[in-house]
Parts: structure tokens; sequence; C-alpha cells
């Protein structure tokens, strides 16, 4: 075990190196001059040419590219922002809290409603009920975020002034977030729930439970759910980096200060640094999220272990 989570961390040198060599390529291609935008138009030529100096821009992309690598192994820096001067590390850690805290609730709330809607449509499935299901979770699924962040808003903060439109200087100003990136996951749990819910009880073991005279809620309770919920929590800990770049549009939508927000307005902003330090920063939260999720599935059925080292080639029999 000890060796895959080796193994797994060491995963995070290629990916950095992909991330920040794809984005210092766009860098280059990309018009306009860093210097300029953060000295403004009415700098001089020999202003922005020693500001070019500075900052490191006259020299070839790879040594632009190996120094900056360079500091982030043996410094742990990520650059400093063009905009502020401050550190990019600095700026993001207090907006990663906000992202993950509306990252957690928002999957919270999308697996929520995701399981119990799968288990009703499961139970009564090819029924009208099971239908309304499916209708209203891929209602969901196929409306974009931002479109349904719209129409919160204006059912919540602009007709009945419930909540705000806008910022989260109350623990109000997370909800309408947390709800609209739940909300587009509620597909994925209500299809996965159900798929793996109607598998689970036509089993053997359920068909036995059955003719022993158990009752249909202690069979769902005591049996069905407890392997059904295997591939629901392999869903909830995908969705998790899913629901961390979903945030990155919203963020901007509500308005909140999170790592979305930061990144796209660096973008517009040219503050390479800051992009490219928000980039690999959520890339490592990723790669540390994914670990934690493959280690939980072995602490919540051992029988994965052997599946989840060896790269998924073994298939696991569910068991009563």
């Amino acid at each position: 075990m000890i060796k895959y989570i080796i193994k797994r961390i060491l995963y995070l040198i290629p990916i950095m190196l992909g991330v920040s060599a794809i984005i210092f390529a766009l860098k280059t291609f990309t018009p306009g001059d860093p210097a300029r935008v953060i000295l403004g138009n009415d700098a001089t030529q020999e202003q922005v040419e020693a500001k070019r100096e500075e900052l490191g821009l006259n020299d070839p992309v790879i040594i632009q590219y190996g120094n900056y690598i360079k500091g982030i192994v043996t410094r742990g820096d990520f650059g400093d922002s063009y905009r502020t001067g401050n550190s990019v590390l600095s700026e993001i850690l207090p907006r990663l809290k906000t992202s993950g805290l509306i990252t957690l609730g928002a999957v919270a709330i999308g697996a929520i409603i995701g399981i119990i809607l799968g288990i009703i449509s499961a139970l009564r499935k090819y029924t009208w009920i099971d239908s309304l299901v499916l209708v209203i979770s891929m209602f969901f699924q196929s409306v974009p975020e931002f479109v349904v962040g719209l129409v919160l808003i204006f059912i919540f903060a602009v007709t009945y002034h419930l909540l705000p439109s806008n910022g989260i200087e109350t623990a109000a100003g997370y909800i309408m977030p947390m709800l609209c990136i739940g909300l587009s996951s509620v597909a994925s749990y209500t299809r996965i729930t159900r798929s793996s819910m109607l598998e689970v009880l036509s089993e053997d073991y359920i068909r036995t439970a059955r003719a022993k005279g158990q009752t249909e809620r202690n069979i769902t309770k005591h049996h069905a759910l407890r392997n059904a919920m295997i591939p629901v929590a392999q869903s909830i800990g995908t969705n998790l980096g899913n629901s961390i770049g979903g945030a990155m549009v919203l963020e901007t939508v509500f308005g909140v200060p999170g790592v979305g927000k930061y990144i796209t307005d660096s973008i517009t902003q040219r503050n390479y640094p800051s992009v490219l330090g928000g980039a690999l920063i959520i890339a490592i939260v990723l790669t540390v999220i994914n670990l934690l999720v493959d280690i939980s599935f072995i602490i919540i059925d051992p029988r994965l272990k052997t599946t989840i080292i060896s790269g998924g080639k073994k298939k696991v029999k569910k068991v009563a």
C-alpha cells in the first residue's frame, strides 16, 4: 500500500511538467506584453524593457521554464503576481479554502439528492415514478451550470430576496453556488445508484432473503445498499474533481473569491504567474483528492485493495 501511495505521489511530477509546459507554450503565442500591462500605456519603451529584464521575460522560453520549475522544486515558489507583487501561493491558499467549501457542499447536495432519487427509481422501476425521476435528473444534466446559476439568482435574489446574488460575506452566499454545482451532478448519481441497485436486487442472495420472509425495507437497507453504494462512492470521488472545474465558471457568475475566479481574472489581466500557479496547485489538489478517494475505498471495502493497486484488473464479486 505504501508503494502504491508513493507511486501516485510521483505521478505529480509528469502532471506538473505537462501543465506548466502547456501554459508556458500558450503564453509564448499569446499577444500582449505583461510588462506593458503592469506599467500601463504611459510607460516609456525604456521602462518597459527594464521591467521585462526584471521579470526575466527577455530570456529564452526554455530558460524561463527551467527557472520556474527550479523555484518550485527548491523553494516551493510558484512565482509572484504581476499585478500585486505578492506570492502566488499566498494569494491562492485563502481562495482554495473557499473553493473547497463550495465543492464539498456541492458534492454533498448532489450525492444526497441523486442517491435518494436513484433508490426510489430502482424500487419503482418501469413505473411513472421511475420515468419522472429520470426526466428530472436528465433535465439538470442537460441545462448548463451557468444557466441554472442565473435562474437561481433571478428566483432567490431578485424576486424573493432570500439569498445574496454576489459574494460570500455571509454563510448564505455559499448556498446558491453549492446548489448550482450540486444539481448538475444529480443525474450522474441517480443513474449510477439506479443501475447499481437494480443489479444488486437481482442477485441470488437477495432472492434468498426474500424467501426467508424478510421485508423489502430490511432487504434494501441491510443487503442491497451495502454493495450498491460502492460504485456511488467511486462516482463521488470522481465528481469532487469535476466540481472543482465547474466551480471556476460559477465563481465568476456569483462573484465568489475562489481559485476559479482568481485564475479567470488573471487570464484577462495576462497575469501569467497567477494563471500558471493556480493551474498547478489545482492539478496537485486533484491528484491528492484522487489518492485519498482510492484509500477511502480500501477502508470501506478491504476487498478492493488488490483491485485498486493492480489498476482495476481484478473483478470483485459482491457478497451479502
